[in-house]
C-alpha cells in the first residue's frame, strides 16, 4: 500500500475538520457555529470563501483573454491549468455560498425568481453560467483523457462560444461584486467607498488571476517533478507588474479625485497602507524595475505571493475592515468558520493536484490545434 505523504496527510486532516464543521453548521444552524451578528451578517465565509475565491479563480478568463483576444499565443500552455484551477475555485465558491445561506435549500430561487434591479441577481446568474462554462472546459479535458474523440471534437467546434461567454461573464460579475458594496457607501470608510469600486475589483481580479497562475505553474511543476518554464513565467511576471502599476494608478487617481485623507494613523489606515504599498506598489516595483527578480523562481514566488495576498487583503478590507467604527458589534470568526475555510482551501489544493495528474492539463501545451479545445 503506497504511503501518504506528510503534505497529503495534513490536507486530508484539514478537509476532515472542515467536513465536521460543515455538518455541525447544517445540524445546529449558523448562530451556533459562527460569530456572525446583526452588525456583521457577512463574515469570513463571504469575505474569503466567496469574495476572495472568485478573484483568485480569475486566472481562467485572464489567460483566455491574453491568448484568444490579445493573441499572446506563447501563454497557451498556461491556459489549461488556469481553467482547471478556475473551475475548482468556482465550485468551492458555490459551496461556500451554500454553507453561508441562512436557508440554503432556497439557493435555486434565483433561477426562477428574477429581481433584475438587484446586483446579487446579476452576480448569481453570471457565477452560475461561468461555472457551467468552466465545467464544459474540464469535461472536454476529461473526454480527451478517456480518448472519446467524437465528444472532444464537439467541444472544439463550440470553442469560440465558450471563449466569448467566459470572458463576458467574468467581466460582468468580477466588477459587480465591487458594486455590490456601494449599496450602503455611507457605512464604509472613505478609503474603500469609491464609485469606482467595480472597475477596481475587476482590475484587482486580473492581478489575482496572473498571480495564482504564476504560483501554480512554479509550485505545480515542483510537485509533479517538472521544471517550470521560467522564461514564460517571467513574461507573465512582466504582465503582472503592468497590471499592478495600472491598478496602483487607478487607486491613487480615485483617492485624489475624492480628496480622501490617506495619512492618518489608525487601524483602517494601516490596513490600507499595507494593501496599497506593501502588496501593490512593492511587487510592482520589484517585477517591473528589477529584471533579476522576475527571472528567478524565488523572486516570482515572492512577488506573486505578495500580489495575491494583496487581493485577499483588499477583499477583507472592503467587506469587513471598511465597516469598523460604523457598526455597534465586533466580529472575529469562530473556530468552526476557520475550519470550513481552511478545509475548502485544502480541497482546492488536493483537487488541483489530482486533476493535474489525471487530465491532459500540461501534455499539449505547445500544440496549436489544441487551442480550439479550450473555452474561457
Amino acid at each position: 500500500m503506497p504511503r501518504i505523504s506528510r503534505g497529503r496527510a495534513i490536507a486530508y486532516f484539514l478537509i476532515l475538520m472542515g467536513v465536521i464543521a460543515i455538518v455541525l453548521r447544517f445540524a445546529l444552524g449558523l448562530g451556533a457555529v459562527t460569530n456572525l451578528n446583526d452588525g456583521h451578517p457577512w463574515g469570513l465565509w463571504i469575505a474569503f470563501d466567496v469574495m476572495t475565491g472568485v478573484a483568485l479563480a480569475a486566472g481562467g478568463f485572464t489567460l483566455s483573454a491574453a491568448v484568444y483576444v490579445f493573441d499572446l499565443k506563447k501563454f497557451h500552455g498556461l491556459v489549461r491549468p488556469a481553467k482547471l484551477s478556475a473551475f475548482i475555485g468556482y465550485a468551492l465558491v458555490v459551496i461556500g455560498i451554500l454553507i453561508d445561506l441562512g436557508l440554503p435549500w432556497r439557493i435555486w430561487h434565483a433561477l426562477v425568481m428574477w429581481n433584475t434591479s438587484s446586483v446579487l441577481f446579476e452576480v448569481a446568474w453570471c457565477v452560475m453560467l461561468y461555472t457551467s462554462v468552466l465545467a464544459m472546459d474540464v469535461l472536454s479535458m476529461t473526454f480527451e483523457a478517456l480518448k472519446m474523440d467524437r465528444a472532444v471534437k464537439f467541444f472544439r467546434s463550440i470553442y469560440i462560444f465558450l471563449v466569448v461567454a467566459g470572458i463576458v461573464l467574468s467581466t460582468l460579475h468580477q466588477s459587480s461584486l465591487g458594486a455590490l458594496f456601494l449599496i450602503v457607501p455611507e457605512k464604509m470608510s472613505e478609503l474603500w467607498a469609491s464609485p469606482a469600486l467595480g472597475p477596481l475589483f475587476y482590475a484587482s481580479a486580473i492581478i489575482a488571476g496572473l498571480s495564482v497562475v504564476t504560483l501554480e505553474n512554479i509550485l505545480g511543476a515542483r510537485a509533479h517533478g517538472r521544471k517550470p518554464d521560467l522564461e514564460l513565467v517571467s513574461s507573465l511576471g512582466k504582465g503582472l507588474a503592468f497590471a499592478l502599476l495600472v491598478y496602483f494608478a487607478m487607486k491613487v487617481t480615485d483617492l485624489y479625485a475624492r480628496r480622501v485623507t490617506v495619512w492618518q494613523l489608525d487601524g483602517q489606515h494601516v490596513a490600507f497602507w499595507i494593501e496599497l504599498f506593501g502588496t501593490v506598489a512593492l511587487p510592482a516595483a520589484l517585477l517591473g524595475f528589477f529584471p533579476s527578480v522576475r527571472r528567478t523562481q524565488a523572486g516570482l514566488l515572492a512577488c506573486a505571493g505578495m500580489a495575491a495576498f494583496g487581493v485577499v487583503l483588499n477583499r477583507f478590507n472592503v467587506s469587513l475592515t471598511a465597516y469598523q467604527g460604523f457598526r455597534d458589534f465586533t466580529y472575529f470568526p469562530s473556530v468552526f468558520e476557520i475550519a470550513v475555510t481552511v478545509g475548502l482551501v485544502a480541497v482546492a489544493i488536493v483537487a488541483f493536484d489530482i486533476g493535474a495528474r489525471i487530465l491532459p492539463v500540461y501534455e499539449h501545451a505547445g500544440a496549436g490545434h489544441h487551442a480550439k479545445g479550450s473555452g474561457a
